[in-house]
């Protein structure tokens, strides 16, 4: 009986522990309503690790990878002011994106 007594409040910990901290998929997901400025219908990363995000006002997102993630979180407030991106590809020497607003853009990797 000690044993449990003492397993229950350890128990507790972890899964307190466990609930507080967010993981990298919850990060991405964060980033990915940042990046719609909306609600977000779909977020999935394939098994060959592309992303693919479909925003509630039907901007659509397919990514190489989640690192591009962050790159577009900086686009977006550099360049969109925050607003959202309407639009985003990828290439391998440009960033193409077009904000909410309408800018469309296409900068240097």
């Amino acid at each position: 009986m000690k044993l449990l007594k003492i397993g229950l409040p350890i128990l507790a910990a972890t899964v307190i522990a466990g609930c507080a901290q967010n993981t990298q998929q919850d990060n991405y997901l964060e980033a990915s309503f940042e990046l719609c400025n909306t609600e977000v219908n779909l977020y999935s990363v394939s098994d060959d690790g592309r992303v693919r995000i479909v925003c509630k006002d039907g901007a659509k997102f397919a990514l190489n990878s989640e690192k591009t993630l962050d790159i577009m979180r900086d686009i977006n407030i550099d360049y969109c002011n925050g607003e959202g991106l309407g639009q985003f590809s990828e290439s391998r020497k440009y960033y193409s994106f077009r904000c909410k607003s309408g800018t469309l853009l296409n900068i240097n990797k």
